[in-house]
């Protein structure tokens, strides 16, 4: 069977993940689980996606393959984080492997002073937030979030890589869900009603191994709580301060409420609250202040 990332986080990997999303995809694991077919719909591709350029003044650049893009100068590119979001792409989700791959290219063409980045989503795999913080230390242009929803990994992943942040409208705009959560379902008690017997043995060298998920299985929360869970949220915690620094840290900011536009904007969660034309007027006004900064 081809290794599958996709199923691999599923199974074995920690979320940052909006709650309200979780349930829905149950019934979809397990039949992944079962082996059953599931039609998916979707219209993802392995193939490399094409970053959307605008010119000067806004508008979009369209390119055909007997007629490739040209570049003009001053351009700002556009990438996109829509959906949930993995490591490593698959056959139906984007991967952050993916993404960043397209901001560093956005960031390598020459006449791209700025990109913005589209971001609507509820979450995903821990694991993810690593290539953006990886970015983040290295980009050299910036890059203005223009966002619809950014729940838990999404808006760590905006905090740490948007040099501007602006909601996309002041309807359905969500931000925050900073916290961590850990969900499983214990089957085992009707697996044994079934005639399955589970068996789990552990040399005394072993004492400690799958400790914390064991004692969770039977109710014991605290150990998972502080080896595994706080340090996560405390590290989310602290990507949110350093890269906010005039948050105003009231009931909920920092502990997984969300927030609409008009509050996350009150609370200095994002910097402003608009749409494609701000996003390409604050692109060029930061470009303008990357360029000076190049210069001193």
């Amino acid at each position: 069977m081809k290794f599958s990332p996709l199923l691999t986080e599923i199974i074995r990997g920690q979320w940052l993940f909006d709650i309200n999303n979780i349930e829905s995809y149950y019934t979809i694991v397990d039949n992944l689980l079962q082996g059953k077919k599931i039609e998916f719909n979707s219209n993802y591709s392995n193939e490399v996606k094409v970053i959307q350029i605008f010119d000067r003044t806004g508008k979009l650049i369209n390119s055909s393959s007997d007629n490739p893009i040209e570049v003009p100068q001053g351009a700002i590119a556009q990438v996109k984080m829509i959906g949930e979001i993995v490591k490593y792409g698959d056959w139906c989700v984007a991967g952050a492997d993916e993404i960043v791959a397209e901001l560093y290219q956005a960031q390598s063409l020459k006449n791209v002073d700025a990109t913005i980045f589209k971001i609507d989503g509820p979450g995903g795999s821990v694991k993810a937030i690593g290539p953006f913080k990886e970015f983040a230390k290295n980009k050299t242009k910036p890059v203005i979030g223009l966002i619809d929803d950014a729940l838990s990994l999404h808006y760590w992943t905006a905090v740490e890589i948007c040099d501007f942040i602006i909601a996309d409208n002041d309807v359905s705009a969500r931000f925050g869900s900073v916290g961590v959560v850990s969900s499983f379902r214990d089957n085992q008690e009707a697996m044994e009603k079934l005639g399955y017997k589970y068996h789990e043995i552990y040399p005394k060298e072993s004492e400690h191994k799958n400790l914390a998920f064991t004692l969770a299985r039977e109710g014991k929360y605290d150990m998972i709580k502080t080896e595994h869970l706080s340090p996560l949220a405390q590290k989310f915690q602290a990507g949110v301060r350093d890269n906010r620094p005039n948050l105003k840290e009231e009931v909920g900011v920092l502990t997984g409420k969300t927030f609409y536009a008009d509050e996350a904007l009150k609370l200095g969660m994002i910097d402003a609250i608009g749409g494609m034309d701000l996003a390409l007027e604050m692109a060029q006004r930061f470009a303008n202040q990357y360029k000076i900064k190049s210069l001193i």
